[in-house]
């Protein structure tokens, strides 16, 4: 059992919401805090009574501890986000492409649990015209409405976001996000903002457009506690966790508080805060709290030896 120490990361669109989830108070424009991730450039700390080091040392040094193969990385990313503006049109890698083009073991497919709704309740999501062509015209005309759907959403929703689905929060979005951890966005359009330093971020046009798949749909449901969510990718449950919980998955699982707080040891885990069951283990906790549970599934490697 390791607990994590979150990173939080200021954007362009971000708010101070995020100082309740661990995000730092000095900073004002929070977009994401990172409750658990191991990829270079974002590795959390993670400690526990016999040690403290980062989840991507920690993986490397030991993958078959947290039910990795040598060579992998830990699987998923898990963040809460918060949007004062809407965030780019965006379109992750595809696992073929992410294979072929990327030499990676898998792409970026993403679900959202709506924690805050948006302020016009919608998201963006899907292509609505069903073809790449209407999104290339959306490109020259700098408009997207005709084309990306708008996917009404309430608190306690959950949305799947596919890899290749376009797609984009909308602000007022409080969300707790999981993602594959090929950390890649590739940006459609991005309403021509501009930083602190008067630049407009770059656009990855070609990228995205190689990665669009028209003919996906959105999927959501409602995921108040008591509820469960499996995809290929990872499965979800939603709950008022105390006692004692048991990993039964093959690899390592995240525990993320919502709301309220554990106690594991002589540790504290706040609103925000992530604790990492290895598999098979089992922690006895004390306290109260909502609590969403992250496991991976490793379909990549089945896929590995096609």
């Amino acid at each position: 059992m390791y607990i994590v120490r979150p990173i939080t990361m200021e954007t362009l669109w971000g708010d101070t919401r995020l100082h309740a989830y661990q995000g730092d108070r000095a900073a004002q424009t929070i977009g994401c805090v990172y409750t658990l991730s191991g990829i270079d450039g974002i590795d959390c700390e993670i400690y526990n009574e016999k040690e403290e080091t980062t989840l991507r040392r920690a993986v490397k040094k030991n993958p078959a501890v947290f039910g990795l193969e040598d060579g992998e990385e830990f699987p998923l990313i898990i963040a809460f986000d918060s949007c004062a503006q809407d965030v780019s049109f965006q379109i992750h890698p595809t696992d073929t492409y992410a294979k072929e083009q990327l030499q990676l073991p898998y792409g970026k497919s993403e679900a959202w649990y709506f924690i805050e709704k948006p302020s016009e309740g919608w998201v963006y999501a899907e292509n609505k015209a069903g073809h790449r062509a209407a999104v290339e015209a959306a490109l020259q005309k700098r408009d997207f409405h005709g084309v990306i759907d708008h996917i009404p959403v309430s608190e306690n929703d959950l949305v799947y976001i596919r890899s290749g689905m376009m797609h984009a929060l909308t602000a007022g979005s409080l969300i707790y996000e999981i993602q594959q951890s090929t950390n890649i966005t590739y940006r459609l359009y991005d309403y021509e903002r501009k930083d602190m330093h008067g630049h407009t971020r770059p656009l990855h046009v070609k990228e995205a457009l190689a990665n669009l798949d028209s003919s996906l749909h959105v999927q959501k449901q409602s995921f108040s506690e008591g509820s469960s969510f499996d995809q290929r990718e990872f499965s979800l449950r939603h709950l008022a966790l105390s006692g004692s919980y048991t990993n039964t998955y093959s690899i390592a699982s995240v525990i993320s508080v919502v709301s309220g707080s554990l106690q594991v040891d002589t540790f504290t885990v706040l609103r925000g805060g992530s604790i990492l069951v290895m598999p098979e283990e089992c922690i006895q906790l004390t306290g109260s709290a909502e609590c969403i549970i992250a496991a991976a599934h490793p379909y990549w490697r089945a896929q590995d030896q096609e």
